[in-house]
């Protein structure tokens, strides 16, 4: 049995999803339209996942859509807001220093090209917004605050009522997106409608199918998708909708929405074993991230000091448990994560780092064989690391 512990990433898709979703590949295999049997049958199954995530954000359901991925859906709520700008004028967007490349990556291009300037908001060792921060830097030529609720990295639960209280109060006209990926199915509350004016969500991190991210876009707010094509079916995600994709994404929700509570005090408990008892079992670990509540219940993210975070994923893999990591030598760039040297300013901390994300069908004997190994892997790794005491050496 493989260990899985990157479900940040991605999770298999729920049994009861893929059953709701085959008769919409082999037998309703229509495109959703109207005046047709076929196509009305369509386009329901459309309204019906709509009319799920409305009630689940607590907007209404033409508010909803849904983008082919994360980074689709990301793409168009920042864009589709800049989109809408005065030409000539070059808007001020602000984000946080510790985001997804998702929204890192897209606003740090733009920002390139001259199309928009840019404040990267400062955080705290616990990964926090400064609020302080925030307050002084909207501006009247301010268009946009784009987050996350949760942070990918280090599980950070951002005060988001609080931030947008914040940003209405200073300038209204600011536009609020954020995205709930990594909370969705982490947090009991998410009806986050009346803060916000854009939200986006990838399914396929509760059990639901890869390629669809619910887009709600609260009505009146000017979205001109970047993307263009046909709107017979939405006027700012062109295209063909995927019914199965959109069918299966309702049933997702519904699934992760039955026991809610009880999944996250379980993922709390995976969790808490994670960080305690690798904490006792392995000197000089350092947690990355808050403690408690201000931390996501799926996220776990530890350094072993004087070792690399890629030689501990790659040991960790040949005993068949999967973590993720935030050294250089796993990034293509061979970048230190962004995350923990914003938090820290620390390149070895950076460097040593392992995630580790799970959700409600992580087991305990998944954690018994990680705990099982981890202590020998990093002992091993110390023995040889030039950078490690003559303690761990002996």
């Amino acid at each position: 049995m493989r260990a899985y512990f990157d479900h940040c990433r991605s999770t298999y898709v729920d049994k009861s999803v893929i059953d709701e979703m085959i008769p919409w590949w082999t037998e309703k295999y229509w495109a959703p339209s109207s005046f047709t049997y076929t196509g009305t049958t369509a386009a329901e199954a459309i309204e019906n996942s709509q009319m799920a995530y409305a009630k689940f954000f607590g907007g209404k359901p033409d508010e909803v859509h849904f983008a082919p991925s994360h980074a689709v859906a990301n793409n168009i709520a920042i864009q589709g807001v800049l989109n809408n700008v005065e030409s000539g004028t070059v808007p001020h967007v602000i984000t946080t220093s510790i985001e997804h490349g998702t929204t890192m990556d897209l606003v740090k291009q733009l920002e390139k090209l001259g199309k928009i300037k840019v404040t990267y908001l400062p955080v705290d060792s616990n990964g926090l917004v400064d609020l302080d921060a925030l307050s002084e830097s909207l501006g009247k030529d301010t268009v946009l605050v784009t987050m996350a609720a949760v942070n990918y990295m280090v599980g950070t639960i951002q005060p988001v009522k609080d931030i947008s209280k914040i940003i209405r109060d200073v300038n209204p006209e600011v536009l609020i997106h954020y995205d709930l990926t990594w909370a969705l199915g982490r947090l009991a509350d998410l009806a986050l409608a009346p803060y916000a004016d854009i939200i986006t969500a990838s399914i396929e991190r509760i059990h639901g199918p890869k390629g669809v991210t619910a887009l709600w876009v609260k009505k009146g707010v000017p979205v001109k998708g970047p993307i263009y094509g046909s709107q017979a079916y939405s006027r700012i995600v062109p295209g063909t909708p995927d019914v199965p994709s959109i069918v299966g994404a309702a049933k997702a929700l519904e699934l992760m929405q039955d026991g809610l509570e009880q999944k996250i005090e379980h993922m709390k408990h995976i969790r808490n074993r994670l960080i305690n008892e690798t904490m006792e079992l392995v000197p000089e670990t350092l947690l990355n991230g808050p403690e408690g509540d201000l931390r996501s219940p799926s996220n776990v993210c530890l350094t072993f000091r004087y070792v690399e975070g890629e030689s501990v994923e790659m040991y960790l893999d040949m005993e068949d448990i999967t973590v993720d990591t935030g050294s250089a030598c796993a990034n293509p760039f061979l970048e230190a994560n962004h995350v923990i040297l914003a938090m820290y300013g620390d390149y070895e901390r950076a460097h040593g780092a392992i995630r580790m994300t799970f959700t409600w069908t992580t087991t305990d004997e998944e954690v018994d064989k990680f705990l099982e190994v981890i202590p020998g892997i990093v002992a091993k790794l110390r023995k040889i690391s030039p950078l490690a005491p003559k303690v761990y050496k002996e």
